[in-house]
C-alpha cells in the first residue's frame, strides 16, 4: 500500500484575495449587526427620553396650573385683607371721633358742674 502524498497546492493570488474579501465582508457584516444593535438600543433610549420629556411636560403644566390657582387665591386673599383693612380704618376713625366727642362732652360737663356750683353757692347766700 502506497500512500499518496498529498501535495498542498498553493493558492493563487485571486484565491487569496477572494478569501480575504470573504473575511472582510464577514467582518463588515458582524460590525453592521453590532451597529444595528447599538442603533436599536439608542432608539429605545430615545423613546425613554421622549417619555421622560412628556412626564416633565405634564409636571410643568401641573406646576403652571398650580401657580395660576395660587395667584388667583392670593388675589382673593389680598382683596379680603384690603376690605378688612378698610373696615378697621373705619372703626379707627369712628373711635377717634367718639374719643374727641367724649372729651368735648367731659369738658362741657365740667363747665356745667362749675356753673351749677356757682348757682348753688349764689342761692345759698
Amino acid at each position: 500500500m502506497a500512500r499518496k502524498k498529498s501535495a498542498k497546492k498553493s493558492r493563487t493570488v485571486n484565491q487569496q484575495l477572494a478569501s480575504l474579501e470573504k473575511l472582510v465582508r464577514s467582518g463588515f457584516r458582524q460590525t453592521n449587526a453590532k451597529f444595528r444593535q447599538v442603533d436599536t438600543r439608542f432608539g429605545q433610549i430615545d423613546a425613554r427620553f421622549r417619555q421622560v420629556d412628556k412626564q416633565f411636560g405634564l409636571v410643568h403644566l401641573e406646576f403652571r396650573d398650580l401657580r395660576k390657582e395660587m395667584n388667583q387665591r392670593f388675589a382673593v386673599m389680598e382683596d379680603r385683607i384690603d376690605r378688612l383693612a378698610t373696615h378697621v380704618d373705619g372703626f379707627m376713625k369712628l373711635h377717634e371721633t367718639l374719643d374727641i366727642e367724649l372729651t368735648v362732652m367731659k369738658q362741657q360737663m365740667s363747665r356745667i358742674e362749675e356753673r351749677l356750683k356757682r348757682v348753688e353757692a349764689a342761692q345759698a347766700s
